[in-house]
């Protein structure tokens, strides 16, 4: 199955309500949906909707959707101008909400385009060793992407010494080089809380509280480098944002989230 087709969504008799059924690929391997994923979905039926290109998405995560049960997507146009349309969905299951989205999409033809960000200098995917977090042929999503650590420590080298707060993964969802799409940026991006881990110099990563992602130009590649950045550490909550970059140097968009700091037992587990 290609990553784009893991976000297809089933139409209803209401033109403003999706149906989406979630492969067992985007789940975490506490077989809950990742937040990610569900950010994506919701930029899918969104710009179904809309028939409009995402700008900007955020997320508010307020439970967990075990398992791959159909997922409900309900949207709200709440602006529509010439340019520009403000929406927001909430996902939801056996009428219990999981995330609420807001979002603007549209676009504005200008000959003033430029990317003032530079992409951090680390080796290409080839030349970075596998990054040992997520285990295969669990069925979650583990057997769905790869990745090769750019910037940072493994695990097993963490000493809790603090790291610069810098941590760079190149990933790969499923194989090929393809135009990458706004929901397996989202699904990428939330990938970010791993960076607590190198920062901390202990295992920790964290459960998304929101997610927000800004779509950049979206082109072919095979690879995407997610060069991350910590900001803070405090009351138990972390705070970061990551730039989800192209192999060939192109700025596809940035992610920043909120996150409740966490060791999880499967990150014991891959210290081992």
């Amino acid at each position: 199955m290609a990553p784009a087709d893991l976000f297809t969504l089933q139409p209803t008799d209401d033109p403003l309500r999706w149906i989406w059924t979630p492969s067992s690929l985007l789940l975490t391997p506490a077989w809950s949906l990742q937040g990610g994923a569900g950010l994506g979905a919701a930029a899918a039926a969104m710009v179904a909707v809309t028939g409009r290109p995402m700008v900007w998405a955020t997320a508010q995560y307020l439970s967990f959707a075990v398992g791959t049960d159909p997922i409900d997507l309900q949207v709200a146009v709440e602006v529509a101008g010439h340019n520009t349309t403000q929406a927001r969905c909430v996902v939801s299951r056996d009428g219990k909400e999981i995330l609420t989205t807001h979002a603007a999409l549209g676009a504005r033809p200008t000959e003033n385009d430029h990317v003032w960000s530079v992409r951090p200098d680390v080796p290409g995917p080839d030349q970075c060793p596998p990054y040992k977090f997520f285990q295969r042929g669990k069925g979650d999503f583990g057997d769905l992407i790869e990745l090769r650590l750019a910037y940072g420590r493994q695990l097993i080298e963490l000493d809790g010494t603090r790291g610069d707060g810098s941590f760079a993964l190149w990933v790969r969802v499923g194989d090929g080089r393809r135009t990458m799409t706004v929901p397996e940026l989202s699904f990428i991006g939330d990938l970010m809380p791993l960076s607590f881990a190198d920062a901390l110099g202990e295992p920790f990563a964290g459960n998304s509280l929101d997610n927000t992602i800004r779509v950049g130009h979206l082109v072919d590649t095979e690879w995407v480098l997610m060069a991350a950045q910590v900001q803070q550490v405090v009351n138990g909550f972390g705070y970061g944002r990551a730039e989800l970059w192209a192999q060939d140097g192109t700025l596809l968009g940035d992610v920043s989230q909120n996150s409740v700091m966490r060791l999880h037992h499967y990150i014991r587990a891959s210290r081992a």
